[in-house]
């Protein structure tokens, strides 16, 4: 019950500050933004990281084609897996460069934590440069591929695997209903699995909910299978 009512309390404060959006100066081109996702439970790229509703805060500014900003994940239970993420990118027409600084504090409150610790043997930093493309020949298609290059993606005798990822997506619509089908591989022995493989397939529904004649908030639903481990997840979430 007590989780519940945490849970309600938090949709209601999140609404409350739902899209909160500004621009620092027009003549500057300078565009701010903060938002939130909350999910039934944390799947990413096929494997579950938090199987209890969580909270995924994300902020941003945007100067041009440059994006800097920051994405986290805090589950409504005390979990062991926390995340919180920093991401630089830079957009040219369709296609996007980038890097992610992965950051995964290993107990729920953060008391035997470094986050200023990039030691190769001991940081809980990955580092991740990342190419997307978008509507890929003017086509519904689009494509990631990234890899970790540095930091808690190590072996027992802390070389760096390498860990990589590449996915495809077809995107479409069904009159109000947006559809997205997504399937995801690893090239190499890693984080994703112990061989090359596909570990990521399924497909996203995304729908404008009606709460007023003026006000929706977006939700979505995932179906989502990793043939490799044999798992399957229907994941749930709203944004605000």
């Amino acid at each position: 019950m007590k989780t519940l009512k945490f849970y309600k309390q938090i949709v209601i404060l999140l609404i409350l500050t739902s899209g909160l959006k500004a621009n620092a100066n027009d003549t500057l081109k300078v565009d701010l933004s903060v938002g939130a996702d909350l999910v039934s439970h944390y799947v990413w790229r096929g494997l579950m990281l938090g199987n209890s509703p969580a909270i995924q805060p994300t902020m941003g500014i945007t100067y041009g084609n440059l994006s800097f900003g920051s994405w986290a994940s805090y589950s409504v239970n005390p979990s062991a897996f926390q995340e919180v993420d920093l991401y630089l990118t830079y957009a040219i027409g369709s296609v996007t460069l980038g890097v992610n600084d992965y950051y995964n504090p290993i107990d729920s409150m953060g008391l035997g934590d470094r986050y200023f610790n990039f030691g190769k043997k001991t940081t809980l930093h990955t580092i991740e440069p990342f190419l997307a493309l978008s509507r890929i020949g003017g086509t519904n298609f689009s494509a990631t591929a990234g890899v970790f290059v540095y930091g808690n993606d190590r072996d027992e005798d802390f070389k760096n695997l390498y860990s990589s990822y590449i996915e495809l997506s077809y995107a479409t619509k069904v009159k109000d209903y947006g559809l997205n089908f997504f399937s995801g591989a690893t090239l190499n022995n890693g984080y994703y699995s112990d061989r090359a493989a596909v570990v990521n397939l399924g497909v996203s529904v995304t729908k404008n909910l009606k709460v007023t004649d003026t006000f929706t908030v977006p939700c979505k639903g995932s179906f989502i299978v990793n043939p490799d481990t044999q798992k399957v997840y229907l994941v749930f979430g709203l944004t605000f």
